[in-house]
């Protein structure tokens, strides 16, 4: 098992014996700290991959600046931890993806917006071709030269435009001073940024390559032989039933509200020859926050009365109360129904839930979407776990999810951020998912440690014979040890299955585990 360790200089990947899940010990270190130099001039080490051929590892490292100097993916041998080398990829390389038979490596490069430089880079995708790799010649790996395409015009195919996108680039947006006081219009030209566009994750069907743009609000389509974005397609909005306000009395799910799904995390699978992407829909703000306020804010830089259309009220009453829609979080450049460059409805970011999208000839389509779920089932019935306090900020904030397919059924994993939940759902039926176990890991006294990459690991090739789902814990900076990984049994029990703690890298404890018809 292969854990990334990143901050405070170290720039690291910890090798853990997995033979007994229950009782996980490093066995060795992968040492990247130097690849820019002092380890002062590196941000992070953002993700690790291992070849599904077993020749060798993979880390993508970003440089502390990240916008701009290009960012490098390190390989390293499995058995020994030893650094091959390195390669240049894009800027601020986020998640690597293998293809199935391991012919490819697909880096994507979210170029993140830097707040402290007032700067951006442009997000892209980097393709590593592997195919004359083999167990003899690692050596040549850092010689490898990547297939980097930004989203620029050249690198879009006959008819793909980014018209429309939702785009808080640096034009429409701005930098520093007074926030804007009306909406950008995304189809002029001015605001249509490709630098502006930010990748998070893929995941490969075949010769195409799925990529969420967060920030974006889309799913943007690569194919692997043309080497061009062969589509973008923006996600429709949603409206969901929240909790938004942490000044209520109370946890009622009961606030209604759209939301943009802005999903991180993908993973895709397919029924009857139909594509379908998962989405983790968490919603992301700007680095500098200028794209957000509060719905009832009527006074500073981010005054929101300037931006909303005259049917919302000019003071913090009615809606914008703090104990109805006020202490919400809502989007300055989303809403604007007229075209007038005013908010005619607010929009939330994120929708506190997971979708599945459809792969069709005229773009994707939801077929499904789990809409309150998560909040409310952590409100009914794990209260300790449910925090109020993220009620007026994206909720519990699902991020991380993959799928595993035990005794012929697909199942998803997704986990809360902001809760530590992670809920489990047999989605062998993409357009009737049923919930099948929520399990929430803690120490005892509620700490952050906010699940974020996961790994489904199948029962033919589990050390103990048993699937396996391995989930590690980022932290949230401030509260030493939470960051952590934890290891699960995946069970089947009469008629369904469960999560079962197996194993921690500090600890791990059990939960109630239910079932519950098809979600609504």
């Amino acid at each position: 098992m292969f854990v990334t360790s990143s901050g405070s200089n170290v720039f690291r990947i910890n090798i853990f014996d997995l033979s007994n899940p229950s009782s996980p010990g490093v066995i060795g270190t992968v040492d990247f700290s130097s690849t820019f130099g002092a380890p002062s001039a590196m941000l992070a080490l953002s993700s690790v991959g291992v070849d599904p051929l077993g020749r060798f590892g993979v880390a993508s490292l970003i440089p502390a600046n990240n916008t701009g100097t290009a960012g490098q993916v390190g390989f390293f041998n499995l058995a020994t931890g030893a650094v091959i080398g390195t390669a240049n990829v894009g800027f601020h390389p986020d998640s690597l993806t293998f293809s199935t038979d391991g012919s490819r490596l697909v880096v994507v490069n979210e170029g993140e917006f830097n707040p402290a430089s007032s700067t951006n880079a442009p997000g892209s995708i980097s393709v590593f071709d592997l195919s004359g790799i083999n167990s003899g010649n690692l050596a040549s790996l850092p010689s490898l030269s990547a297939t980097t395409r930004d989203f620029s015009s050249g690198n879009l195919a006959a008819g793909v435009s980014l018209s429309g996108l939702r785009n808080p680039g640096i034009a429409p947006v701005g930098t520093s001073g007074t926030f804007i006081n009306t909406v950008p219009d995304f189809t002029q030209a001015a605001n249509i940024q490709f630098e502006g566009m930010e990748p998070e994750f893929a995941t490969i069907v075949g010769n195409n390559v799925y990529v969420s743009l967060q920030e974006n609000n889309a799913i943007a389509q690569y194919n692997l032989l043309s080497n061009q974005w062969t589509a973008v397609d923006q996600l429709q909005k949603i409206i969901q039933l929240v909790d938004a306000s942490d000044q209520d009395g109370g946890v009622s799910v009961n606030d209604s509200v759209k939301g943009i799904p802005m999903p991180d995390t993908v993973a895709s699978y397919t029924v009857g020859g139909t594509t379908y992407i998962v989405t983790a829909n968490e919603g992301d703000a700007r680095g500098d926050d200028r794209d957000i306020s509060r719905f009832g804010d009527t006074s500073g830089n981010d005054d929101m009365d300037p931006i909303l259309d005259t049917n919302y009220p000019t003071d913090a009453s009615g809606i914008r109360a703090n104990t109805e829609l006020g202490r919400l979080n809502v989007s300055r450049i989303d809403g604007d129904t007229d075209a007038d460059g005013k908010i005619d409805e607010i929009n939330m970011l994120g929708t506190r839930s997971f979708s599945i999208w459809a792969k069709t000839d005229s773009g994707l389509t939801l077929a499904y979407d789990s809409g309150a779920f998560f909040e409310q089932y952590i409100r009914d019935n794990d209260l300790v776990g449910f925090m109020d306090g993220r009620s007026d900020d994206k909720g519990p904030e699902p991020e991380g999810l993959t799928l595993g397919v035990i005794d012929g059924r697909t199942f998803l994993f997704v986990g809360m951020e902001r809760t530590n939940g992670i809920f489990m759902f047999d989605v062998t039926d993409p357009n009737a998912p049923v919930f099948v176990d929520y399990i929430r890991v803690e120490d005892g006294s509620n700490t952050p440690m906010r699940p974020e990459g996961f790994a489904f690991v199948s029962a033919a090739d589990s050390p103990t014979g048993e699937n396996l789902l391995i989930v590690g814990f980022e932290g949230d900076g401030t509260n030493v040890g939470a960051e952590r990984v934890a290891i699960f049994s995946v069970i089947p029990e009469p008629q369904t299955y469960a999560l079962i703690g197996v194993g921690m890298v500090l600890l791990c404890r059990k939960l109630r585990r239910r079932r519950q018809a098809p979600v609504a």
